[in-house]
């Protein structure tokens, strides 16, 4: 299971759980610290449990990359699991000579891609991994690189960091990449955490990017699952690079197919050497433990990394006005679909507060959008069958969030219609809720009601998974520039007014503001639309594709956990179909293991 789905659950089990019950504000008492190299470390005492859930928080992300390396952060969530001098190889010596020699032979490979790039440009080959499109050269320099590429994987000990966590008790190794962080995570028993002191402390100080190349065919793949082979995945893409004009945010975090073909190790290495300097780094520790005892394990370790050499570059792109509306239709096979995004404000801005309330406004099963096109017209489903993007509403099939980012910030609202009625529906209908908000002022006891429901998921998300939701929330704050905002955002959230949400309503939700999507079910071979959603069948590919038995069965506590919380009974049924399935796969690899 990769970071992105991770977080995607994590999201809905905190969203499924959140009630509507007033209740007390619940502050995060974190102590922090500064080693001398400029590493952060935060801690955060738990006590239920004897365990604690470690994490490190690399303050960049895809909107720190430019053009010709994006995907660069998320492919360093699968390099960073490579091993280092002592971890994942049986002889460091040759595994660093295949390397070199790896290196090598891809220089003299960009000098043909080069001479097939041209011939793409002019129109003679269609595609550059098409086979038939290499050039001769090419495909004699491939013949020796990849009998290196299989030599090298005898001396590989795949999963051997993995392998000495759960031999620990450890559980829940993952990473996830996101826009503006990268995190890096395990949950430990108290009395091995100087075990993730060591181990962690040797891959960001050392650590070895075997399979580069490969890893990099691996990151392409993911992509072609995540995004190319699904419905709507590359409209969606086309619709991100449309709305954000000039920031990086203009692409996906797993980046452009033709970077991902491209990147070299020497560029990696440089990413690394200023990105995953300590400098750049926060430590987040949540659990059972004593502040004062744990940093003395920490500077013991942590404090033998130098710190960087160069600072990590300030991102100086900003976001440029929109000067007109924009709109993306297209058709796929799947259910009329419409979106509608806003430019707002980024993270900690005075209008971010509002904004998030609006969109609680619009949100949820008493929201604005879900009794206005659900209940009143009839023209929405009541659950969506999710997608490659998660957005907020709890699994409605109608939704409205506020996504404040370190740089930037977006209002999306979003329905999916059912069958028959057309997505410029859905978008009219939008815009009758939208035009209310700005008209009239929220009542009072709406406002409150909302105000509630955001402070109970909050504090239900902080309470996953012995320490996990706190991680992510403080840790977001921490990676965006102060951990502190996981305290002021809500009460914050508490001082908005009816008075706010309608002059952010009227100031970012502008006519002349709005991008939309549109997608209209396409019609199948004999004028039929189409009927079960493909992302279903989406979904099924990932379970049955994972290797993975103990993530998988991870994956599988999360949804069992949701299937309490989740009241449509076509979603229901959806999800018993995926834990069948899923079910059905592990026993396969835990037999395949046996053997």
């Amino acid at each position: 299971m990769n970071g992105r789905s991770i977080r995607a659950a994590i999201i809905c089990l905190a969203v499924l759980s959140a009630g509507a019950i007033p209740v007390a504000a619940q502050n995060i008492d974190a102590t922090e610290y500064w080693l001398d190299n400029g590493m952060q470390v935060l801690m955060v005492e738990r006590h239920e449990a004897p365990t604690i859930m470690a994490s490190i928080i690399a303050r960049v992300g895809s909107s720190n990359e430019t053009t010709g390396i994006t995907g660069i952060s998320h492919l360093f969530e699968h390099m960073m699991f490579k091993g280092t001098e002592t971890i994942g190889t049986k002889d460091i010596k040759r595994d660093r000579e295949i390397m070199a020699q790896l290196d090598s032979l891809r220089e003299l490979m960009r000098a043909e891609e080069r001479i097939m790039r041209e011939k793409l440009r002019r129109g003679e080959i269609q595609d550059m991994l098409d086979p038939e499109a290499k050039t001769p050269r090419f495909r004699e320099i491939e013949v020796i690189f990849d009998s290196l590429i299989l030599e090298q994987r005898q001396l590989i000990i795949k999963d051997q960091l993995d392998e000495l966590y759960k031999k620990n008790g450890g559980s829940f190794l993952n990473a996830m990449t996101s826009e503006d962080l990268t995190a890096y995570f395990i949950r430990l028993p108290k009395n091995k955490i100087e075990l993730f002191m060591w181990l962690e402390s040797d891959r960001f100080n050392d650590p070895v990017f075997r399979e580069f190349y490969s890893e990099r065919n691996v990151v392409r793949e993911e992509r072609r699952r995540g995004v190319e082979s699904t419905p709507t995945g590359l409209i969606e893409e086309d619709f991100r690079a449309m709305f954000w004009k000039s920031s990086s945010y203009h692409w996906d975090v797993i980046g452009w197919p033709s970077d991902l073909g491209s990147i070299t190790r020497e560029q990696a290495e440089a990413y690394f050497d200023i990105y995953y300097a300590p400098n750049n780094l926060t430590m987040l520790l949540v659990g059972d433990l004593d502040p004062d005892e744990m940093i003395k394990l920490v500077k013991k370790y942590f404090e033998r990394i130098p710190r960087g050499t160069t600072a990590p570059p300030e991102v100086v792109t900003l976001e440029e006005k929109q000067y007109g509306a924009k709109r993306l239709e297209a058709e796929a096979e799947t259910s009329p679909t419409s979106e509608i995004w806003y430019h707002t404000a980024a993270w900690k801005h005075t209008d971010s507060y509002p904004l998030e309330v609006l969109a609680g406004i619009m949100s949820g099963k008493t929201g604005r959008l879900y009794r206005n096109l659900v209940e009143e017209k009839g023209i929405a489903k009541s659950s969506q069958r999710r997608g490659r993007r998660m957005m907020g509403g709890g699994g409605l099939a109608v939704s409205a969030s506020q996504s404040s980012q370190k740089y930037a910030g977006m209002f999306q609202i979003k329905a999916e219609g059912i069958s028959g009625v057309t997505a410029e529906q859905l978008e009219e209908a939008m815009y009758e809720v939208v035009e209310e908000l700005k008209n009239n002022p929220v009542p009072a006891e709406e406002l409150q009601k909302v105000k509630n429901q955001l402070r109970v998921q909050d504090i239900r998300f902080m309470d996953i998974m012995s320490g996990l939701g706190i991680m992510f929330y403080v840790g977001q704050n921490a990676a965006y520039g102060d951990w502190t905002e996981a305290n002021n955002g809500p009460k914050k959230i508490d001082q908005v007014t009816a008075e706010d949400i309608q002059r952010v309503a009227n100031k970012y939700l502008a006519d002349d503001q709005r991008n939309v999507l549109i997608i209209n079910t396409k019609a199948g071979p004999e004028g039929e639309s189409g009927g079960e959603d493909p992302r279903f069948a989406q979904m099924v590919q990932m379970i049955t594709s994972m290797t993975d038995a103990a993530r998988l069965e991870q994956m599988i506590g999360m949804f069992g956990g949701q299937m309490g919380q989740v009241e449509d009974p076509d979603q229901q049924a959806q999800m018993e179909k995926l834990l069948k399935i899923a079910n059905e796969h592990l026993a396969k690899l835990k037999a395949a293991e046996e053997k």
